[in-house]
């Protein structure tokens, strides 16, 4: 898509899901390693979060994973 509309194009990467975690519903999913090594600008991680019993230590996780690029 960046080769059609240029560098400043913002790709947002909805399902991503940290490594270990249920698809729920979505068709495909990616990690957030994976998505961002793919040139994701903007992730999309919804359930893994937002259903968590403390989201905002799952947050952490992914941002801790992430950062060790697991």
């Amino acid at each position: 898509m960046r080769r059609a509309l240029g560098r400043d194009f913002k790709l947002v990467t909805p399902g991503i899901r940290p490594a270990g975690t249920d698809a729920d519903d979505q068709a495909r999913i990616v990690t957030p390693q994976a998505a961002v090594a793919n040139g994701a600008d903007f992730l999309v991680i919804g359930r893994p979060i937002t259903q968590a019993v403390d989201p905002l230590a799952a947050l952490a996780a992914v941002n801790r994973a992430m950062k060790a690029g697991a």
